[in-house]
């Protein structure tokens, strides 16, 4: 009887020089490396990556390979998903993302960029500015500007504009 075929292995580099050596199946979570591998006829490519570090990649390798075991049910990487995200730093996230984007792994994609936003949703503005690493560069003077020209209606013009389409409203539905 014989054995199974042997598993394909691609190699992956990043941009700091780490090699990945993995199954085809894992490779094959990414839309853009399976483009890459299907483009190609070698047997043995080293596919360049150069927009991620190995710290971020190891990440990825590490999602991708769990997403390919065809034995895990969809409810228990379910839970393996949650517990991978909870146990990195917010930094390793948007690095995730931007990484999950670049290699166009939807799933990886979808769990970072949502385990940021419920980082940041109580965050003030301040904090995400913080949390990114962006500079404010708008002075108090210029915020409060743009509050004012935003501010269309002041409260009692509000309550006056909500009051008249009350009485419109109940005009119509009375028929008048």
């Amino acid at each position: 009887m014989a054995g199974a075929p042997p598993t394909k292995m691609i190699t992956l580099k990043s941009s700091d020089g780490q090699t990945f050596v993995v199954e085809e199946s894992v490779a094959l979570q990414s839309k853009t490396l399976e483009h890459m591998i299907a483009d190609n006829d070698n047997e043995n490519i080293v596919i360049p990556l150069i927009m991620i570090t190995g710290s971020v990649f190891a990440k990825v390798v590490e999602y991708c390979t769990k997403h390919a075991e065809v034995e895990t049910s969809d409810e228990d990487k379910r839970i393996w998903d949650a517990q991978f995200v909870n146990c990195t730093n917010f930094q390793m996230l948007v690095d995730m993302i931007m990484a999950a984007n670049f290699l166009n792994i939807t799933g990886l994609l979808d769990l970072t960029a949502q385990k940021v936003a419920d980082c940041l949703e109580y965050a003030t503005p301040e904090e995400i500015l913080r949390a990114f690493n962006i500079l404010n560069e708008i002075t108090p003077e210029e915020e409060e500007e743009e509050i004012r020209r935003r501010a269309v209606l002041g409260p009692a013009e509000l309550l006056e504009k909500l009051e008249n389409n009350i009485a419109i409203l109940g005009g119509v539905i009375r028929g008048v």
